[in-house]
């Protein structure tokens, strides 16, 4: 058995599936994200109550759920709409604890009357989403409020994000944790069928992939020491060994399910971090949008980074 305690204390944890919270980033390294919600915060005290808000491309609706906080709290009884391109929601308005998701494009099929909100606004939307701004120009009323934040290219959450993939990628491709893992499973499962009429062969195969599996997560940790997301990292290793330390009380199909399962999961995550850093634009960028809010009808369009501490979060659009 390796020595490094990675397969140590055999058969005490359960091979629980993989936590939703697998890949996410410690608390310190949300910080930005705090300031983010503090800064909409700020931006939906400032209209007045009953006021109707409409967050565009809203993904898990973090701008809606910010306004309706604010709104509870100081009994403003906005009125909160979220819009989304997902094919998952419905074509009818889902109402979920005080808001109203509705799946739709963003063009002359959006079914608002004109001038129906006080405020308009999104978080971290795509740079093509560009098309729909002579809609939301249209449903927001005159004096209206609109406000936009974009991604900036090198900025916290960008940086972040690179730094996760290059986690992810560390873990998948280049110490190849799941390929060791998998390896490992089989030679302990055939250690019980074809070779057991050969007890030396045996016991040197097992050895030699566990201990391949415990120099690559060996290698991972030391190459994960110091990053932001070290902590994502070691959830999977111990979803591993929590696997492993119950390997007798399941099949190898089921063994390899949970890797497949864990796998699909950082990739997925993988695919999520690549369209964040798609998204990010440096200022020139984020200047031509500014120019494209103006052609569509805005007024009074300032772009300017958000930024606290000396942290650049993101670019910041403001129009009427």
């Amino acid at each position: 058995m390796p020595t490094d305690g990675h397969f140590q204390a055999m058969q005490l944890a359960p091979c629980t599936p993989l936590p939703d919270a697998a890949l996410s980033l410690p608390p310190a390294d949300l910080e930005h994200s705090d300031r983010v919600h503090a800064s909409w915060r700020r931006h939906f005290r400032a209209l007045p109550s009953g006021a109707r808000i409409l967050d565009i491309a809203m993904g898990i609706g973090p701008v809606a759920l910010i306004a309706r906080q604010v709104s509870r709290e100081e009994q403003r009884d906005f009125e909160l709409h979220s819009l989304d391109r997902a094919a998952t929601l419905s074509a009818a308005p889902l109402m979920l604890d005080g808001i109203a998701f509705h799946a739709c494009r963003y063009d002359e099929t959006t079914p608002f009357a004109d001038g129906y909100f006080d405020a308009v606004g999104g978080q971290w939307l795509a740079p093509g989403e560009g098309g729909c701004l002579g809609e939301l120009r249209r449903v927001l009323k005159s004096g209206g409020h609109a406000r936009f934040m974009f991604h900036a290219a090198d900025g916290a959450a960008h940086q972040l994000c690179r730094v996760r993939l290059q986690a992810i990628g560390a873990l998948l491709d280049e110490f190849q944790l799941i390929v060791h893992a998998r390896h490992m499973f089989e030679v302990a499962f055939t250690q019980e069928t074809a070779l057991r009429r050969d007890l030396l062969r045996a016991a040197m195969l097992a050895l030699d992939s566990q201990q391949r599996y415990a120099e690559a997560a060996a290698g991972f940790r030391a190459w994960s020491r110091g990053i932001p997301n070290a902590q994502a990292g070691e959830q999977v290793l111990q979803h591993i060994t929590r696997c492993w330390e119950r390997r007798g009380d399941v099949t190898l199909a089921q063994a390899n399910a949970q890797l497949d399962r864990l796998e699909e999961r950082l990739r997925a995550a993988e695919a999520r971090m690549r369209a964040v850093c798609a998204l990010a634009v440096d200022e020139a960028e984020a200047q031509r949008i500014g120019g494209l809010f103006r052609t569509s009808g805005f007024t009074g369009v300032k772009v300017r980074p958000l930024e606290e501490a000396g942290l650049l979060l993101g670019w910041d659009l403001i129009a009427a």
